[in-house]
C-alpha cells in the first residue's frame, strides 16, 4: 500500500464507524421506545372479586362488630356495640320488604323502620317495637291503599290517640281514647 490509498481508507474507515454508531443509537432508542409503548399499553388486571356467605368484621380483641351476610330471605347488615350484641340491624329480601332495627343492649328493638310494597311504617317504643302492640309504642304508618297515620298506644297496648287517613276518598280522623278505647275527643 502506498502513502496515497492509506488517507482515503482511514476516510472510508472513519464514515463508516460513524455509520455504525449512529445506527446502533437509532436501534437503542427504536428499541427504548417499543419497550415504553408496549410498558404504556399494558392494562392492570381486573382486581378480583371476594365471594363469601358472610364477612365478619371483629375488633383487636375479637369482639365481633359487624356481619354482613345473605339468609334465604335476603341480605342482612348488622352493627354490635360493647357488649357484641346487635345494636343496628339492616335487612332487605324479597316480599319482605326492607327492615332498619334499632335495639338496646338487652336485643330488645326499640326503633324500627319498615319499607314493604303494601306499607311503610316506623315503629318507636322504650320496651319493645316490634310485634302486636302490647307495650307502649308510637307507631307512624302509611298504607300504599291509602289510609295511614299516627298512633299512640299505652303500656296495655291500648290505643289512646291516634290521628291519619282513614279510607280511600281522603277522610281524615283525630280521635283520643281512654283506657277502656272510649273516645274521649274525636274530631270529625
Amino acid at each position: 500500500m502506498d502513502s496515497s490509498t492509506n488517507p482515503l481508507l482511514l476516510e472510508r474507515l472513519e464514515r463508516l464507524e460513524r455509520s455504525n454508531r449512529r445506527l446502533k443509537m437509532c436501534g437503542l432508542v427504536t428499541l427504548l421506545g417499543l419497550a415504553g409503548v408496549s410498558a404504556m399499553g399494558q392494562a392492570r388486571p381486573p382486581l378480583p372479586t371476594v365471594e363469601a356467605q358472610e364477612f365478619v368484621v371483629k375488633d383487636a380483641s375479637g369482639v365481633v362488630r359487624a356481619r354482613l351476610g345473605a339468609s334465604q330471605a335476603g341480605a342482612v347488615l348488622s352493627l354490635s356495640h360493647d357488649g357484641g350484641r346487635v345494636s343496628l340491624g339492616a335487612s332487605g329480601g324479597r316480599g319482605q320488604g326492607a327492615h332498619l332495627a334499632v335495639t338496646d343492649p338487652t336485643g330488645r328493638v326499640k326503633g324500627l323502620l319498615l319499607l314493604e310494597s303494601e306499607r311503610v311504617g316506623l315503629y318507636l317504643s322504650p320496651i319493645d317495637a316490634t310485634g302486636p302492640p302490647k307495650a307502649q309504642r308510637v307507631v307512624f304508618e302509611v298504607s300504599s291503599q291509602g289510609p295511614g297515620g299516627f298512633a299512640y298506644f299505652d303500656r296495655n297496648g291500648q290505643n289512646r290517640a291516634w290521628m291519619g287517613a282513614v279510607s280511600d276518598d281522603g277522610s281524615a280522623l283525630v280521635a283520643v281514647q281512654d283506657a277502656s278505647g272510649k273516645p274521649i275527643w274525636k274530631a270529625p
